[in-house]
C-alpha cells in the first residue's frame, strides 16, 4: 500500500511538473538587418554611401505573457480566455475579469550623429530605421536602440501599469574607398573636391529620393517633372565639371551615379508579384486545412495534439516564406491590409513556432478562430494586394525612360544596378 501512495505521489508531481508553466524569458530586443536576425552587440561591415534598414522588436517579459498563455501563464482549467490580441489578453480567472493591454510603446534610435537615420515606428509592433551611411571619413560607429513598453492590468474598477525596458546595440565598421569625398547612396565622387559640385551632388542626390518618394506615393503625374529637375541638375554638374577642367587640366572629379530612381521600387514589383502568390497559395490552404479539422472533429471525440499541430504548420511555413519586407511593403503600397490579421502569432495562446500545446481545447479554439477570420478577409485582402501591383507596373515606363537618359550621359560613369 505504501509503495503504491508513493507511486501516485510520484506520478501526480511529474504530471504537474510535465504541465507547468514557463518562466518568461527576460525582455529583449530582437534586430533585423534588411531581414536578418543580427545579434545584440555584433559587429556589423557596411560601406560609405549604403542604406539599409534596420528593424527593432521588444520580446519576451509580458509580452511572452500576453501573446502565449498557454505557455507563459499559470492558468488553471477554470480560467476562461474572454478576447485576445498580440498586445491584449483579457481573461477570468477565480470569477474575476483580467486585462492586460499595450498603454504606450516609445522607441528610441541613438547613434554618434555621424549617420542619419530615418525612423518609422509605424508598423506592428515594430520600429523600422532606414540607416544612410556619409562619406565622412569615420571608420566606426554604433546603433543603440531602447524599447519602453507600459502594459496596463485592469480587474474590476483596478488599473496597475508596468514598465518593461530593454536596449541593444550593433557597431558599425565603415569601409569605402578612402579617396572619395562624397558619398550617398547613388552619387560618389573622388578626385578634386569641389564646394559647386557637392551642391549639385546633393540636389541629383534628393532628386533621387524625390522621384522614389513619388513613385511610392503612386503620384505619377508629378514624376515626369521630377525628371526633368534631375535632369537640370545633371547638366548643371557636367557645365561645372567643364569648366573646372577648362581652367585647370590637373584638376578633375571623377562621379559615380548608381542605380536608377526608380530601382528599389521596380525591385519590390517582384516581392509583390511573390505577395500575390502567396495569398493565392494561403487561400488554398485556408480551405484545405479546414476540411481536414472538420474530418478530424467528426471522426474522434477528442484530437490528438500532434494532429492539431500537423494542421498549423503549413500555416507557420507559409508565413516564414513571406518575402522578409513583407509588413513594409504593404504599409507602403497597400495601407487598407490589416498587418494584425496577417500575423499567425496573434490568434493562439501558445507559441506554434514552439511545437507544443498544453491546453488542447483552447488550442482548437484558437484554431478555429484563425481559420474563420483569416477566411473572411482572404478575398479582399487579394484584390487590395492585386490592385497595388497592377499600379507598381506602371513604374516600368519610366523605368526605361530613366535608363535610356543615364546610358547615354558621357561625363559620369553610371552603374546599372538592375538585376
Amino acid at each position: 500500500m505504501k509503495k503504491i501512495l508513493i507511486l501516485v505521489s510520484l506520478l501526480v508531481a511529474f504530471f504537474n511538473q510535465s504541465h507547468s508553466t514557463e518562466a518568461t524569458r527576460q525582455p529583449f530586443i530582437e534586430l533585423l538587418i534588411n531581414g536578418k536576425v543580427v545579434q545584440n552587440g555584433s559587429e556589423i561591415e557596411v560601406n560609405k554611401g549604403d542604406r539599409f534598414k534596420l528593424i527593432a522588436q521588444i520580446k519576451g517579459g509580458r509580452a511572452d505573457f500576453v501573446r502565449f498563455p498557454d505557455t507563459y501563464a499559470d492558468f488553471d482549467s477554470e480560467t476562461q480566455i474572454i478576447s485576445r490580441g498580440y498586445n491584449k489578453l483579457v481573461y477570468t480567472k477565480n470569477g474575476v475579469e483580467h486585462r492586460w493591454e499595450v498603454i504606450s510603446e516609445d522607441v528610441q534610435f541613438e547613434s554618434d550623429n555621424k549617420i542619419k537615420l530615418d525612423i518609422n515606428s509605424n508598423l506592428v509592433n515594430k520600429h523600422l530605421a532606414e540607416v544612410f551611411i556619409p562619406a565622412s571619413k569615420v571608420e566606426k560607429s554604433y546603433i543603440k536602440v531602447k524599447i519602453k513598453t507600459i502594459w496596463g492590468h485592469q480587474t474590476g474598477a483596478t488599473t496597475t501599469a508596468e514598465e518593461q525596458v530593454a536596449e541593444a546595440v550593433i557597431h558599425l565598421d565603415i569601409l569605402g574607398n578612402t579617396n572619395e569625398w562624397f558619398a550617398r547612396h547613388n552619387v560618389k565622387a573622388s578626385g578634386t573636391k569641389d564646394p559647386v559640385i557637392e551642391e549639385k551632388l546633393d540636389a541629383i542626390q534628393d532628386a533621387y529620393l524625390s522621384i522614389e518618394s513619388r513613385f511610392t506615393a503612386f503620384d505619377f503625374a508629378s514624376v515626369q517633372g521630377e525628371i526633368k529637375n534631375l535632369q537640370n541638375h545633371m547638366g548643371e554638374l557636367e557645365t561645372r565639371l567643364k569648366t573646372i577642367v577648362a581652367e585647370d587640366p590637373t584638376k578633375h572629379s571623377d562621379i559615380t551615379f548608381i542605380g536608377l530612381p526608380s530601382d528599389k521600387t521596380v525591385g519590390e514589383i517582384d516581392d509583390f508579384k511573390a505577395l500575390a502568390e502567396d495569398w493565392n497559395e494561403l487561400e488554398a490552404l485556408l480551405i484545405q486545412q479546414q476540411a481536414k479539422f472538420d474530418q478530424l472533429k467528426q471522426a474522434n471525440s477528442s484530437i490528438k495534439k500532434q494532429e492539431l499541430m500537423g494542421l498549423i504548420k503549413p500555416f507557420i511555413k507559409w508565413q516564414k516564406h513571406l518575402p522578409t519586407a513583407a509588413e513594409p511593403l504593404l504599409q507602403t503600397y497597400a495601407q487598407d491590409l490589416d498587418w494584425k490579421k496577417v500575423n499567425l502569432l496573434a490568434y493562439f495562446s501558445f507559441n506554434p513556432e514552439e511545437d507544443r500545446i498544453n491546453d488542447i481545447d483552447q488550442a482548437q479554439t484558437d484554431f478555429q478562430n484563425f481559420l474563420d477570420e483569416r477566411q473572411s478577409a482572404i478575398n479582399e485582402e487579394k484584390q487590395t494586394i492585386n490592385y497595388a501591383l497592377t499600379r507598381l507596373q506602371a513604374v516600368r515606363i519610366f523605368d526605361g525612360m530613366l535608363k535610356g537618359y543615364f546610358s547615354s550621359i558621357n561625363f559620369a560613369k553610371w552603374d546599372n544596378t538592375h538585376k
